[in-house]
């Protein structure tokens, strides 16, 4: 088969690479789903797959598709991160259950490797967590002071790197890799909240055309508010929540600087974004590496 002529088998090919980059095979629905090209029907796609195969350039094992190169077992490792997803899943929703009864949370998504049915023995479960308006640091601080006292600093099943307000649900960076964690990200409280975060962040079509986020019911746990999260948001209006937020914020600040200070300060700022709408941290930052690993492997295979 001549894959350089074949404009569907290269976006096939890409779309393979790319999680190829985190050992996980793709479907032949995911690989549609995941497609930098639209005007193409499943069929297309499903068929395209096929002649991928018969020309061993792809390889395929219980309904998962990979490259020749991709490490040995990835579909048994795949299956066996799915089923301990499936367990950390039910976590998630006990973990999010108890997030959504601290004073000014809005929403809690679910983020990360769980969020796309696998996880990794090593990783943690990852939540995004919305806030009210002009209340995002007083939040954020009463989640790490929970986790630091009462699990010790553990993020295993707690992890809370990413939190933003009601009012600036757009992503601040844009590429295949931001799109991708946009449109895999799932809601577990606040489904409302959670189809006004794709709307905003549409942009991720320019990446994922055929893609269409959607709430998974079974993740969903009740949409009310906590009574105990009312009544203590109604306790701290007396205190000068204004100022206390400013000073939070410049805590963080303060505080993540002095930690790397060892980094420049265009990585600091590619590390973390700190601002009364959105605090992110990528202490951890693979972005950027996954992205030149990405693109070398296109090159290599003629597909850049």
């Amino acid at each position: 088969m001549d894959v350089t002529n074949d404009i569907l088998a290269k976006n096939i090919l890409r779309t393979v690479v790319y999680f190829d980059l985190f050992d996980y095979p793709l479907t032949a629905k995911q690989i549609f789903q995941f497609l930098p090209q639209n005007s193409v029907s499943t069929d297309d796609v499903y068929s395209a797959v096929e002649r991928l195969v018969k020309s061993n350039t792809l390889c395929t094992e219980r309904g998962y598709f990979y490259l020749l190169s991709s490490k040995k077992n990835i579909v048994q490792q795949r299956v066996e991160n799915e089923r301990r997803a499936k367990r950390k899943l039910a976590v998630a929703r006990f973990v999010a259950a108890f997030i959504k009864r601290f004073p000014y949370v809005r929403a809690v998504f679910l983020t990360g490797s769980l969020s796309k049915h696998v996880s990794p023995s090593a990783s943690d479960i990852d939540f995004m967590i919305v806030t009210a308006e002009g209340r995002l640091w007083i939040c954020r601080t009463l989640l790490t002071v929970f986790r630091r006292i009462f699990l010790f600093g553990s993020r295993k099943f707690f992890c809370t790197n990413y939190y933003v307000t009601e009012n600036s649900y757009l992503h601040p960076k844009r590429n295949i890799y931001t799109a991708l964690e946009v449109v895999t990200t799932k809601a577990i409280w606040n489904e409302s909240a959670f189809m006004e975060f794709q709307l905003i962040n549409n942009w991720t079509k320019e990446f994922l055309p055929n893609c269409a986020p959607v709430s998974e019911r079974e993740l969903l746990i009740s949409s009310s508010r906590s009574l105990l999260q009312r009544f203590f948001e109604l306790l701290l209006e007396f205190f000068p929540l204004h100022r206390l937020e400013s000073q939070l914020m410049e805590m963080h600040r303060r505080h993540w600087r002095q930690a790397f200070n060892d980094v420049s300060s265009e990585q600091f700022k590619s590390m973390f974004v700190i601002s009364p709408d959105v605090s992110a941290c990528w202490s951890n930052e693979h972005q950027e590496p996954v992205l030149v690993q990405y693109h070398q492997k296109l090159l290599l295979l003629g597909l850049e």
